[in-house]
C-alpha cells in the first residue's frame, strides 16, 4: 500500500490547499545541525510513532548524525546537505494543518531528490557502506524501501550516462555492469 502511495505522489504532486496554521504555537525549523525539526513536526501533527517524523525520519537522522563523523568529507557533505532538503521539503507541513498520510506521502516524494540533488550518486563506496549499515536490510527491502532505492538507483545511473556523474559507487557499478571491473 505505502508502495503504490509513494509511486502516486512521486508521479502527480500533492495539490496545495489554503493553510490552516496548526494550533501549537511555534516555528519548527530545518537546520543541518540537529535531528530537532522532526520532533516539533510531530509535536505539531501528533502522527505518533508509526508516522513519517517519529517513525521513520528521526530515527534515521538520530543514527546518521551519530557516526557522521566517520563519512569522508564529501559524505559529510553529502549528509548534511540531504538533512537540510529533507527538512526543508516538510516546512509547510510543519506551519499548516496536514493529515499523517499526507505529511508521510510528501516526505518520500522528497527523499529521492534531495539524495540524488546533495551528491548521494557520488558517495564513496566506505561511506555508501555506512548509509546501508544504518539503514539496515529492513530499511531497504521494506515496500517503501525498495521504491525509494530503485528510483536513486535509476537516476544516478541516468547521471552516470549522461557524463554529469565521474566518480564514487555508481561509476563502479555502471563499470561492473557493463564487464569493465
Amino acid at each position: 500500500m505505502h508502495l503504490l502511495k509513494a509511486a502516486t505522489i512521486l508521479l502527480i504532486p500533492l495539490a496545495s490547499a489554503t493553510c490552516t496554521p496548526w494550533s501549537t504555537p511555534g516555528t519548527c525549523t530545518p537546520t543541518s545541525a540537529s535531528c530537532d525539526f522532526y520532533n516539533c513536526l510531530e509535536n505539531k501533527s501528533n502522527c505518533g510513532a508509526s508516522g513519517y517524523a517519529l517513525g521513520y525520519a528521526l530515527p534515521f537522522c538520530n543514527a546518521i548524525t551519530a557516526v557522521s563523523s566517520t563519512l569522508s568529507p564529501n559524505g559529510q557533505a553529502w549528509y548534511s546537505a540531504t538533512k537540510l532538503c529533507l527538512q526543508n521539503a516538510l516546512v509547510t507541513e510543519a506551519s499548516c494543518q496536514t493529515s499523517c498520510t499526507d505529511i508521510y506521502l510528501n516526505a518520500f516524494a522528497s527523499h529521492v531528490p534531495c539524495y540524488v540533488d546533495s551528491g548521494f550518486c557520488e558517495l564513496s563506496g566506505a561511506d555508501l557502506k555506512i548509509f546501508f549499515q544504518i539503514v539496515g536490510v529492513q530499511g531497504v527491502v521494506s515496500p517503501d524501501g525498495l521504491a525509494l532505492f530503485g528510483a536513486v538507483l535509476q537516476q544516478c545511473v541516468a547521471l552516470y550516462l549522461n557524463n554529469e556523474v565521474n566518480s564514487g559507487w555508481t561509476k563502479w557499478l555502471v563499470r561492473t555492469l557493463n564487464g569493465e571491473i
